[in-house]
């Protein structure tokens, strides 16, 4: 059985989920073993971990825990039995950890794709990427430095074009910064789905420039044809002697639309226009002069009538206009994105890598259509009960995955769980996909195999916040559903979509109703809105601001900790005018006794402590010695912390400080540093400057050395590249901070979902919940001509309703308007005690907003009731006069918090030349041809571990010497040595690149085991292993070895497998078969 628990906000799904776990695993000893569950952020699944640990701990303790009494009624235990069927169970996990299967949904496609490297593509030490944004910065750089190849005339041309639209629309025209934009397509599901459509329609290019030419030919023929009905226009009323101003409105008047038309305007006409036609007394007033009205009454009859009908019936036909125009804006993103996919693709080849992102649809592949005990058997596991959280987040893709895994289960009768809820989906941007849980999941399986509880006890919030919820999402769905229905142009979209989204907002928050558990009920909490006047642009936004850290003493005040504090925001933007707001109350108000600490993701930026902008500078000014703005960069930043001043000193004081900075004695390290690895580099930078760091920077600059520490061992580092990757990436890079510090949080919604806190601020309840202009959307094109593509890029406009593509247009437009009332909904459950919104008096008719559609419900009289339940009416809390609402009285907890944990000040970080560190294993400068043979012998394997064909050796080489692990003197040698062996007779066709290679690849055997030879080499049925020795010593052991590398060729269909043992120091080589 499936069952699909339905779980809003605060309803205690983990403890739900934790129960039902525990049910499965006292069913028997190893069931842990054969249980999967599945949730999207690493938090959860440690929070999932540790409570299932800790409820088995109570229970094998003989201590009180929540699901004792089901547990011996459900298995029939006396209590004995249940502390010592969980002793057992917690001993075994404990003792098997690595089999207790609850991870990542991530996670679990990664462990499942290991299992299948060869189908892909990859070799066996393949390695995961999850910095996307580094690959399609190279991506991006390999798109433009092959721009002057001739091949390339196509992509030269669109990027063009792309540019060209860029600075019409008044936008930036900062070609890689909006090419990446652009290349977040790549990773949406939306684009996935028709990747194999795109690539054939991107392979004709004839075809594609006659599609081009064929849009362009519409386009024209159009706007000539209205250039043409608004000279027509204009000829009749100069042959009648009229100007537009002589009729109805002067100068306002509805007759200049000819004038327009003519001058190539393809403006719509308006209400106004559309009712002049066969309606001449609606051409002039009862003020006009007689001799005029004849004059008018005798153009109308003399053709200008059937001029107005002409613009009418033109403008009522537009749809292959329209959407011709909406192709033609984006066709040339088809090529810029094939172009920049291929560069992956080539990326991730070279560098042995597959991107996070690709294993969902890479698996989709191997799944599709395969017998499921195939996937067990290749994963070594078998799976006999799954478990899927946070629901709403899954992508159809994922979907796909999962699917087959749980009708197999279900076959079997075995139990299976979902947990969701609609109203939290909030991560669309992410492919995530609530129509699964809402439409799909139902059509996936029979009626028969499902159960559906819902999780109505809020165990969150107090009564007012839950009343207070229950009201306005009732009220304000019904609001949203009605604003949806009313901008349907019913000619443009079929009788069944109409049917199906007319209550479709509205049906999703069906089940928003919630009851106030036990605990809560006589704790009453507050609900407080408070409506702003907006008398001129963004003034409300600024009393808000005022406004805040009154709210912050009031609630310390009451008792609360700065730590029990979140402020909700929507976007980064906003954070940071919170945390500025509060930093600067902070600094103009020293006298006081309240805090107004914070924790910020910005104000966490590693990029933002002034030691690392000099590190940034020092490095710029090595990499480019004779960029003086660089070198004046550091200076600058130097002097200002030897000053210990603030950024605001003195131009003339900083300037007179940085004539001192460089001492010859600095500039000759500086010299030396230069010739060292990258993170040597850095790091004697940061002994050299140690001291002038301020002491408060100290955790950013250790974050800062630990950033190009990774860096380094991801790549093969030098500074230029680096200096890049901080540009594009790494300067995004935030320190991570102890959830017990006690400040105020300030974080986005979609970061605080799942979270929860006493009290929650949100300061800007303004913002629409329709879809940006910028999204883009990939249509079928039905009907001809335009069906010659198979799929095209269109930007969500309005436009788009008047086009082929209207179906797309409004599907978007509802999800849209679903995650705008998601994301409201999210922010205000997140409360346990005290909810405070701000939002502008909204008395305007802009009822896309979130401000308006608070304002109408707190005024509606739309249903009362919810799922049978009396609803709190929302207008008995509102005071309009004062644009005030609130229910109960502000809050005082049940005690006063503790203090936090015990911050101490990290005053200095300990950094040891490289050449006095003590080494263990490691290889230091002059010692590769002095060391032993293990060590060289270790250096080699893993040279040629990387080498496929002799190309590689350079850059093989390169990468140790980044790594730090010979020296720039030694791979001059290396180099030479390796491009002699491998050009060896012998040697040489196995590293021409003439076969499919495998380096350091596994051969899996069963149970678990595999044997992984040094290089296979495949050519159709024939393939080579070979192992590399480096002793002087030839051992039977080798013999044995290799023969059972044959065998396992052998045994994998492969009819002629060849082995050789190839002694490097010996110049021997030595065929071995079995």
């Amino acid at each position: 059985m499936l069952t699909i628990y339905r779980a809003s906000a605060g309803t205690g799904k983990t403890h739900t989920l934790t129960g039902d776990y525990l049910h499965m695993l006292f069913s028997a000893p190893d069931a842990y073993r054969h249980i999967l569950a599945v949730t999207f952020t690493n938090k959860a699944t440690e929070e999932m971990k540790n409570r299932i640990l800790s409820e088995l701990y109570l229970l094998a303790s003989g201590q009180s825990s929540d699901y004792t009494g089901r547990l011996t009624e459900v298995h029939r235990l006396t209590e004995e039995q249940l502390r010592s069927r969980a002793r057992t169970a917690l001993i075994r996990i404990l003792h098997d950890y690595s089999a207790f299967n609850i991870s990542t949904i991530d996670h679990f496609f990664q462990q499942t794709m290991r299992a299948f490297v060869r189908e892909i593509g990859l070799q066996g030490n393949y390695r995961i990427e999850m910095d996307r944004d580094l690959v399609l910065s190279e991506a991006i750089d390999g798109l433009l430095s092959d721009l002057d190849k001739d091949e390339h005339k196509d992509l030269l041309e669109w990027l063009l074009r792309f540019s060209e639209e860029k600075v019409e629309k008044g936008e930036t025209w900062d070609l890689r910064t909006e090419i990446r934009k652009l290349s977040n397509e790549l990773f949406k599901e939306s684009y996935k789905a028709f990747r194999s459509e795109v690539n054939r329609d991107i392979a004709d290019r004839t075809a594609l420039a006659e599609y081009k030419n064929m849009l362009y030919a519409i386009i024209r023929s159009t706007e000539s044809q209205a250039v043409q009905i608004g000279e027509k226009g204009q000829r009749v009323m100069e042959q009648h002697g009229l100007q537009p101003s002589d009729f109805k409105g002067g100068a306002r008047s509805p007759f200049f639309l000819f004038d327009r038309l003519a001058k190539g305007s393809m403006k719509e006409p308006s209400a106004t226009f559309k009712a002049l036609s066969d309606h001449v007394e609606s051409w002039y007033t009862k003020t006009t002069p007689p001799e005029r009205r004849q004059t008018i009454e005798q153009a109308y009859d003399g053709g200008l009538n059937e001029c107005v009908h002409d613009v009418c019936r033109f403008f009522d036909a537009l749809t292959n206009y329209y959407t011709a125009l909406a192709i033609s804006r984006n066709l040339y993103t088809l090529g810029i994105l094939n172009d920049i996919e291929q560069q992956i693709r080539k990326w991730r080849e070279e560098k042995n890598r597959m991107l996070i992102a690709d294993t969902t649809e890479l698996l989709n592949k191997i799944i599709d259509g395969s017998d499921i005990p195939f996937v067990y058997e290749k994963t070594g596991t078998r799976i006999e009960h799954y478990m899927i959280d946070e629901f709403q987040d899954t992508s159809a893709m994922q979907w796909r995955n999962f699917r087959p895994l749980l009708k197999e289960s279900l076959a079997y009768r075995r139990a299976n769980l979902i947990v969701g809820d609609i109203k939290q989906s909030i991560y669309r941007f992410r492919n995530s996909d609530w129509t699964l849980l809402d439409e799909q999941i139902g059509r996936d399986f029979p009626a028969s195999q499902l159960t559906e509880k819902t999780l109505s006890e809020n165990w969150r919030s107090c009564r007012n916040i839950v009343e207070f919820n229950n009201a306005l999402f009732t009220v304000v769905p019904q609001l949203l559903q009605i604003l949806y229905n009313d901008g349907i142009d019913q000619a443009t979209l079929s009788q069944e979509s109409r049917e199906q989204y007319a209550g479709k907002i509205v049906s999703a928050y069906s089940r928003s109703y919630q009851d106030v558990a036990p605990p809560f009920r006589a704790k009453e909490g507050h609900v407080r809105i408070e409506l702003l006047p907006d008398e001129d642009e963004h003034s409300w936004k600024d009393e808000a601001m005022q406004r805040l850290p009154m709210v912050i003493e009031r609630l310390q005040k009451n008792g609360y900790a700065l730590r029990d504090m979140a402020v909700l925001v929507r976007t980064r933007n906003e954070g940071i005018q919170v945390a500025d707001t509060l930093l600067n109350y902070k600094e103009t108000h020293t006298d006081t006794s309240f805090r107004y600490d914070i924790i910020s993701e910005d104000a966490l930026l590693i990029g933002q402590a002034s030691s690392v902008r000099f590190m940034i500078g020092m490095l710029q000014y090595l990499n480019r010695p004779d960029d003086v703005t660089a070198a004046r960069t550091a200076e600058a930043v130097h002097a200002v912390m030897q000053m210990k001043t603030s950024a605001e000193a003195s131009v003339q004081t900083i300037r007179k400080e940085v004539e001192t900075v460089f001492a010859p004695e600095i500039l000759a390290e500086l010299q030396r540093l230069s010739h060292r690895s990258f993170y040597e580099t850095v790091e004697g930078l940061y002994r050299l400057f140690k001291a002038d760091f301020p002491e408060n920077e100290q955790v950013f600059i250790q974050a800062f050395l630990d950033l190009t520490a990774e860096y380094g061992e991801r790549e093969t580092a030098d500074i230029d590249r680096f200096l890049k990757w901080w540009k594009e990436t790494g300067c995004q890079s935030k320190i991570a901070t102890p959830d017990t510090q006690n400040a105020i949080r300030i974080l986005t919604i979609h970061k605080s979902k799942g979270l929860g806190f006493k009290a929650v601020i949100l300061p800007f309840g303004d913002w629409e919940v329709d879809s940006k202009s910028s999204t883009m959307l990939w249509c079928h094109p039905s009907s001809p001509p335009f069906n010659r593509l198979q799929v095209v890029p269109v930007n969500y406009t309005k436009d788009l309703c008047r086009t082929l593509f209207a179906e797309a247009y409004y599907h978007e437009k509802l999800h849209a308007y679903i995650d705008g009332l998601n994301t409201l909904y999210v922010a205000l459950t997140r409360a346990k005690e005290e909810l405070i919104i701000f939002a502008p008096d909204d008395k305007a008719p802009r009822t896309q907003v979130i401000s308006h559609l608070l304002r109408a419900a707190l005024t509606s009289d739309c249903h009362a009731t919810a799922e049978g339940n009396p609803l709190r009416p929302l207008a008995e809390g509102f005071r309009p006069d004062e644009g005030l609402f609130e229910w109960g009285d502000a809050w005082q907890p049940d005690s006063v918090p503790a203090s936090g944990t015990e911050e101490l000040p990290m005053k200095r970080i300990p950094s040891v030349k490289p050449d006095e560190r003590m080494f263990l294993h490691l290889h230091r400068q002059g010692d590769f041809f002095d060391d032993t043979a293990r060590r060289y012998g270790i250096l080699m394997h893993d040279l040629l571990s990387r080498i496929r064909t002799t190309a590689d050796i350079s850059i093989a080489v390169a990468a140790k010497e980044a790594a730090g692990e010979i020296s720039r003197e030694e791979a001059p040698g290396l180099i030479e040595k390796m491009q002699a062996l491998l050009n060896e007779p012998s040697v040489r066709p196995w590293f021409d690149g003439s076969m499919q290679i495998l380096n350091e690849t596994d051969i899996l055997v069963g149970n678990g085991h595999s044997s992984r030879p040094d290089r296979i080499m495949l050519d159709g049925d024939r393939a080579v292993v070979i192992d590399y020795k480096f002793g002087t010593q030839k051992d039977r052991r080798y013999v044995y070895q290799m023969n059972t590398y044959v065998r396992l060729l052998r045994e994998m269909g492969i009819s002629e497998v060849k082995g050789y043992l190839w002694y490097v120091e010996l110049g021997e080589m030595d065929a071995v078969s079995d």
